[in-house]
């Protein structure tokens, strides 16, 4: 059996590999030429100039392009080359009367079709563990099996032509609610400070998990989204189930979400990230949410367990607010540390200019529990990123003392963050 390949992209590449593996490929096809001409040379097959030529050589051809009109392209560029009885097999994702208008076409060579969109990504091509979604005649696919089984290894038919596509762009709907639920997850548990690559071993082996979880969300741990099945591409497979959805008068919202989702991505240069970079627009969930205090039963627990607190901004002038506070705070048994550049000691406790020597003055043993701040806003961001690089645990900003934006990039690292309150305050209502 002569089989040509049509279209070496990310997909077709590695699964015209396969079928040279399984000594079935003559021949292979590009629009652009130069990877044809290449590969040809790997694998020492011809390397056609048009697909009218390839059709010539072969008696099994397999499509592998991105949208439906390169489908309808790549068909009527055979039309001239094709012999009757031979076969073309499509193995891109493209809607169901795209299949069945290819396969009419072919008709009028006495050519036959199969539409058998793949789906297990370039790992699955790579490897020759796709799962293909067959639509045609029993007698087409008991023909291609040779072919198929070279590049996949789950294979059905699911009736007539266009039902492998149909059942495609059931997997691709399946893959849209698979992929924002991950992202969700991940995103959660970062807010939750879990350790998540003990998150993706545990989960990965419960009944929540899937492909996409156990091979995808490491892609989001490390914030890196290499191609792998592209954001533009799938966005343009939704478009497909939104629109047969449509035929039945139907709208699907996990489908019309995702589509929101995407075209935000691609806005912002993302589009040909992998599909899990949709955890870039989950995180920021976590990012950008409005500021807000913790309980204040848990601010209650913080004030009675603190034994030692950092005051940033702390004055000498007994008239300023910060130096009343201090006291007060001294009065209910805290060890004040005063970080200021500007006096030598305040309130019988040495200054330091900066939080790390606060931390560097301190015995063995001892550790700074809470940084109160009484600077303007605007060195707030300063103050917290000099937090988050000595792994401070707790940061308060002292009533008048807003920065939202600092304090939610606090709190997200992992800081106990409270903002515009009072520390005397709060610690005077504390509950007996």
């Amino acid at each position: 059996m002569n089989v040509g390949f049509l279209g070496l992209g990310a997909m077709g590449l590695p699964m015209a590999r396969n079928l040279h593996k399984a000594g079935l490929l003559r021949a292979v096809w590009n629009r652009t030429a130069a990877k044809s001409v290449a590969l040809a040379a790997e694998l020492r097959c011809d390397a056609a100039a048009t697909p009218a030529q390839l059709a010539s050589q072969c008696e099994v051809m397999v499509i592998c392009v991105s949208a439906d009109v390169d489908v309808l392209n790549v068909v009527d560029a055979l039309l001239p080359g094709i012999q009757p009885g031979a076969l073309v097999i499509d193995c891109s994702t493209v809607s169901a009367d795209t299949a069945r208008t290819a396969a009419a076409r072919l008709r009028t060579r006495q050519a036959n079709f199969l539409d058998c969109p793949v789906s297990g990504g370039v790992e699955g091509a790579q490897k020759g563990t796709l799962a293909i979604m067959c639509g045609g005649s029993a007698e087409d696919f008991a023909r291609a099996q040779p072919v198929l089984a070279a590049m996949g290894r789950t294979i059905s038919l699911f009736g007539a032509t266009g039902a492998g596509q149909a059942t495609k762009a059931t997997n691709q709907i399946m893959c849209a609610g698979i992929i924002r639920a991950v992202g969700e997850a991940m995103a959660f548990a970062r807010a939750q400070h879990l350790p998540l690559e003990q998150v993706v071993e545990t989960l990965g082996q419960g009944a929540g998990s899937s492909w996409y979880f156990v091979n995808r969300a490491p892609n989001m741990i490390r914030g890196s989204f290499p191609a792998g099945f592209r954001v533009r591409l799938h966005e343009k497979d939704l478009k497909i189930c939104r629109d047969m959805a449509a035929a039945s008068g139907v709208s699907l919202p996990v489908v019309d979400d995702v589509l929101r989702e995407y075209a935000q991505l691609i806005a912002e240069g993302y589009g040909d990230e992998d599909i899990s970079a949709i955890y870039r627009l989950k995180w920021r969930l976590f990012t950008d949410a409005p500021f807000r205090n913790p309980p204040s039963g848990e601010v209650f627990d913080l004030l009675r367990s603190a034994r030692t607190i950092a005051i940033v901004g702390l004055s000498a002038d007994r008239s300023r607010p910060s130096h009343g506070v201090a006291r007060s705070l001294q009065q209910f048994g805290y060890r004040i540390i005063p970080v200021t550049p500007s006096a030598e000691s305040i309130l019988g406790e040495r200054c330091v200019p900066t939080l790390a020597a606060a931390v560097a003055s301190l015995p063995a043993g001892e550790h700074i529990d809470i940084v109160n701040v009484f600077r303007r806003p605007e060195h707030v961001g300063a103050i917290v990123d000099e937090c988050l690089a000595l792994q401070l645990p707790a940061l308060w900003l002292q009533d008048g003392v807003v920065d939202e934006s600092a304090a939610r990039r606090a709190r997200t690292a992992g800081v106990f963050t409270v903002m515009d309150r009072c520390i005397f305050r709060d610690r005077a209502a504390l509950p007996t």
